[in-house]
């Protein structure tokens, strides 16, 4: 009896390490490898597995989540023959885990090289402003090749983005200079036409004041002439209604002089009966 307890503690030991290599917990967003007698069996998903001891291995662990895969600076010569540096970074995720062990040695040193060789290849065929300006066609273009290997590698790739384009200096002390000089020759263009524009208006100012100008003058000999016609007519003698008229004007005059406050002494014309004769008529009429 005493000989069996150390036996059934050694069964008992042996079948929880039988238990613990023959269920496997895979956690969510992973994919693991199954191989049975060194060939692929079969590819766990999340939850809960059993699987043959001493039969069955897992070969590899696969994250199914996006991975960020960051792409070194490079040198790479533009079609002006300007050497440029420049990086990026690519989205992928994991569709197929099986392809992505065994049809690719690495993966993601695969995909930084190819990246890479096509980043020389695109950036080689624009030029240098082309390129600056046109960061979502590069993105685009270099999709558009990882696509074709994304199959075979059991890839999906998200999109792959241009991160920093870095001219030489002097390239960069160039663009600077003239950017600065075209801020400048802006400014100067919006100042002159704001010029030209207050020029403008000041003359159509200018044109519609002597226009009123004249055209209160117009009113005012007009109405003069319609007053004279008046006199004339209630007079009857064409003589005598000037006389009123142009005496009326000077008692105005006078009047006028009268009541303002420099005025101290006011002179009247030395035909003074005239005058009085002139205001009589007025005042009988």
């Amino acid at each position: 009896m005493e000989n069996i307890i150390p036996l059934l503690i050694v069964l008992l030991a042996f079948s929880v390490v039988i238990l613990a290599t023959c269920v496997k917990v895979v956690p969510q967003k992973e994919a693991w490898i199954v191989e049975r007698l060194g060939k692929y069996h079969r590819t766990l998903t999340a939850g809960l597995h059993l699987i043959l001891p001493f039969f069955d291995k897992v070969r590899a662990k696969v994250s199914l989540k996006e991975r960020v895969l960051d792409i070194p600076k490079q040198e790479v010569i533009t079609k002006d023959n300007v050497l440029v540096r420049i990086d990026a970074v690519c989205y992928f995720t994991v569709v197929k885990p099986e392809d992505a062990v065994y049809n690719i040695e690495d993966l993601e040193y695969a995909i930084i090289q190819t990246i890479q060789t096509n980043l020389r290849d695109i950036i080689g065929s624009m030029e240098l402003d082309e390129i600056l300006s046109s960061r979502d066609k590069i993105n685009a273009k270099i999709k558009e090749v990882l696509q074709g290997a994304s199959r075979t590698w059991g890839i999906l790739i998200n999109r792959v983005e241009v991160k920093e384009i870095e001219p030489p200096a002097n390239i960069v002390q160039a663009m600077s200079m003239l950017i600065e000089a075209d801020r400048k020759k802006r400014a100067m263009v919006t100042e002159a036409e704001g010029k030209k524009k207050a020029a403008v208006l000041e003359a159509e100012g200018y044109k519609l004041a002597k226009w009123q100008e004249a055209e209160a003058i117009e009113r005012i000999g007009q109405a003069r002439a319609n007053a004279v016609k008046s006199v004339i007519e209630a007079v009857g003698n064409p003589e005598l209604a000037g006389k009123f008229l142009l005496g009326d004007d000077f008692v105005k005059s006078v009047e006028k002089m009268a009541s303002s406050k420099n005025s101290k002494i006011v002179l009247l014309p030395p035909s003074v009966d005239s005058l009085l004769d002139l205001i009589g008529k007025k005042n009988g009429s």
